[in-house]
């Protein structure tokens, strides 16, 4: 009769080798760029800052950047290392693994899809649109307001500041009516009583 041992012929798995897995994992891990983008549409105001940027986990070899718009393409920055470089408006900042498209004064001619070549440790490609969109003109608005109400007609303003004035000038006019009504009586109560008869003074 066959019997089956309930112990197993596989290799029991050590810890040596599950730590000899997890740093060989961890090795491959290092050696990918894992590529974060600023993706989409990016949309901003004519004549504000527009800031587009990638991150690998690795350093950049190079980063090229293209701009495709009205059926044309134009590359703007063409393998580019470690550093900072500008040109027409246009600003690449590559630092390690980070690199940033910066537009100060965006314009018209900035707006299109942006292509990404980046090289780390391998290729990657990345795109993103950027929308220029007109100006909010509520912060104008609220300017214009605030310039009427402090333009009004001349005349209108010199009335409103002689307000206080002439108001003043009535309470002071009251005081003195006041106080020379008051002199007076006491004026005419002493002169009356000087030319009381004798007679009376004695009561």
């Amino acid at each position: 009769m066959l019997t089956c041992s309930l112990a197993s012929t596989a290799p029991i798995p050590t810890l040596f080798g599950i730590l000899l897995l997890a740093v060989s994992l961890n090795a491959q891990n290092k050696s990918w760029d894992n590529p974060v983008c600023t993706s989409g549409t990016l949309s901003v105001p004519r004549g504000s800052r527009a800031v587009m940027s990638c991150g690998i986990s690795n350093l950049f070899k190079d980063v090229t950047v293209w701009l495709i718009a009205h059926g044309e393409e134009r590359t703007i920055f063409n393998k580019t290392r470690q550093g900072c470089f500008s040109q027409s408006g246009w600003e690449l900042r590559v630092q390690g693994g980070q690199a940033q498209l910066v537009i100060e004064d965006t314009q018209d001619v900035h707006a299109g899809l942006y292509l990404w070549g980046l090289h780390g440790r391998q290729r990657y490609y990345s795109n993103v649109t950027l929308s220029v969109s007109e100006p909010s003109h509520e912060d104008e608005v609220t300017d214009v307001r605030v310039s009427e109400a402090s333009t009004e007609d001349p005349a209108m303003s010199s009335q409103l500041e002689a307000r206080p004035k002439t108001v003043v000038g009535i309470v002071i006019t009251a005081i003195l009516i006041l106080g020379l009504a008051g002199i007076s009586a006491l004026v005419c109560y002493r002169h009356h009583c000087s030319w009381e008869p004798s007679w009376m003074r004695r009561f």
